[in-house]
């Protein structure tokens, strides 16, 4: 009898395949499933990870951490705290999914992403007034962006 790691591996699964067990039943006969494969890694996406900062009137910088785009990116500083981070290999739908880790902020300063186009994210920063500010991101802050294929 072979084991099940020794049977060669026809095709990569998905959430939907149907897996085939067969079960001994404990007394006199084996039991035949079906199930579905419900893989939790099965979701194809995209993923860009980097830590931005940004200080006085300059464009951000990035440091990338991970680029499933493989672009080169490009910073923009369009006004008081009003950037854009442009690139993504101008695949985005505005279906993706944004997110700023903001632990790092000072108390009462938030941030505001909004995809603008196909290649391009801008981030608004607030301060404790509650009205755009530079320097938000003066402390390493890191921004995600999801796009589900």
């Amino acid at each position: 009898m072979k084991k099940f790691s020794e049977f060669p591996q026809a095709t990569s699964l998905t959430n939907d395949d149907l897996l085939l067990i067969s079960q001994w039943d404990g007394v006199s006969a084996y039991e035949t499933k079906y199930v579905k494969a419900n893989l939790a890694e099965s979701v194809d996406k995209k993923e860009f990870i980097a830590r931005i900062e940004q200080t006085g009137v300059t464009a951000p910088t990035l440091t990338v951490i991970k680029d499933d785009f493989n672009d080169t990116y490009t910073t923009v500083y369009n006004g008081l705290g009003d950037y854009a981070i442009q690139g993504f290999n101008s695949e985005l739908t505005s279906d993706e999914e944004i997110y700023i880790n903001t632990n790092n902020l000072q108390a009462g300063n938030f941030v505001r992403t909004t995809p603008q186009a196909v290649n391009e994210i801008n981030i608004e920063t607030f301060g404790n007034a509650l009205t755009p500010a530079d320097g938000v991101l003066n402390n390493p802050t890191y921004i995600r962006v999801t796009l589900y294929l």
